[in-house]
C-alpha cells in the first residue's frame, strides 16, 4: 500500500484553503476541494513520478515535484516520492501565491532579492 505523509505546513495549507472555499463559495465546494485533494494525493502516491520536477537544477529541491489538484487546478501539491512507495507532501499552494519564496523559506534557502548585487557594484 502506498503511504501518504503530510508535513504540518501542508496540513495548514489545506485548512486555510478549506476555510477560504467555505467562506467565499460554500461548505459544499470546500468539501469537494478536500475530497479532490485526497484523490490527488492517492494518485500521486501510486505514481510519484507523475508530477513535474520543481527547479530540477537546484540541489536544494532535489526530487521535489509538483502537480495540480484535480478539478482545482490553481491549487498545486508540492511533494517527493518516498522509498518503499508513496509520497511526502510538503505544501499545497495556490498558484497566485509567491511559490518560490514560500518554498525557499520552507527549505531554508535565502531568496535572491537582487539587493546583494546592488551593494557589491562599484560606484
Amino acid at each position: 500500500m502506498s503511504q501518504i505523509i503530510r508535513r504540518p505546513a501542508a496540513n495548514r495549507d489545506l485548512v486555510t484553503s478549506f476555510r477560504y472555499y467555505a467562506c467565499e463559495a460554500s461548505v459544499r465546494v470546500a468539501d469537494r476541494f478536500f475530497a479532490e485533494t485526497e484523490k490527488t494525493f492517492g494518485r500521486l502516491s501510486r505514481m510519484p513520478g507523475l508530477g513535474t520536477r520543481y527547479e530540477p537544477h537546484e540541489p536544494l529541491y532535489a526530487d521535489l515535484r509538483y502537480f495540480p489538484v484535480s478539478r482545482f487546478r490553481a491549487q498545486i501539491v508540492f511533494y517527493r516520492g518516498i522509498p518503499g512507495g508513496g509520497i511526502e507532501v510538503f505544501r499545497v499552494l495556490h498558484g497566485a501565491q509567491d511559490i518560490h519564496g514560500i518554498l525557499a523559506q520552507e527549505f531554508g534557502a535565502e531568496e535572491d532579492t537582487g539587493e546583494d548585487q546592488a551593494a557589491e557594484e562599484p560606484e
